[in-house]
């Protein structure tokens, strides 16, 4: 796995050079060990999850590219370009690309019923580690400064609504309330619940202190 890393690397550090809304080459090499942990307990098959944990991403870059959102499947005939001449069974290659297809499929307390496979569910579940706790709430200041959303609106009450990708919440602080700190209930395997209902506790005392110093 190691060796396809490297070589995937060159590829991807170049793709993602100008990447600023906190889905760089930083955030692909956290899911990628988080995703190696995550199977070390759960199982799979290796080569798939890192790979897939390490690609998962061109979406943004093309949503970047295009100035418009683009879904994960929309972008597989790039990451299929991406992994076309790596030293990988044709099995594998198809697996890829069906996780990072469904990696950003969020049930919120409804069941998951596109897929069932581990590697794409270990795939969701390194994916949204990453934006549980500390690093979540930089990250979402990141994207919401890069897509011109205000930090926090009192006026408009926070919410659990249906989250998709494709809009934005009214505010950064919103976007943590309605995604992130969901993301602990909705994690796929018994190690990743472990870890994000850690992170939670830091993300409900960030938005408890923020909206208590803001209203002061």
């Amino acid at each position: 796995l190691d060796a396809i890393i490297d070589i995937l690397n060159k590829k991807i550090k170049i793709y993602f050079r100008g990447e600023n809304t906190g889905h760089n080459i930083d955030h692909l090499n956290r899911v990628l060990k988080y995703a190696l942990y995550l199977q070390k307990y759960e199982g799979g098959d290796e080569i798939v999850i890192g790979v897939s944990a390490f690609i998962h991403d061109v979406h943004r870059i093309m949503s970047a590219e295009s100035c418009k959102y683009v879904s994960p499947k929309d972008s597989i005939p790039k990451v299929k370009e991406f992994i076309d001449d790596l030293d990988l069974t044709n099995k594998q290659k198809e697996h890829i690309l069906y996780a990072v297809e469904h990696h950003e499929e969020y049930g919120f307390g409804k069941e998951n019923v596109s897929v069932k496979d581990i590697e794409s569910l270990i795939l969701q579940d390194a994916d949204n580690l990453d934006m549980c706790g500390a690093v979540g709430i930089v990250r979402a200041f990141k994207y919401g400064f890069q897509n011109q959303m205000k930090d926090y609106d009192p006026n408009i009450a926070l919410y659990y609504d249906k989250f998709s990708e494709s809009k934005n919440d009214a505010s950064t602080i919103h976007h943590i309330y309605n995604k992130l700190l969901r993301l602990a209930d909705n994690m796929n395997t018994a190690t990743a619940k472990k870890i994000a209902n850690e992170k939670k506790k830091l993300l409900e005392s960030f938005l408890e202190n923020y909206i208590s110093e803001y209203n002061s």
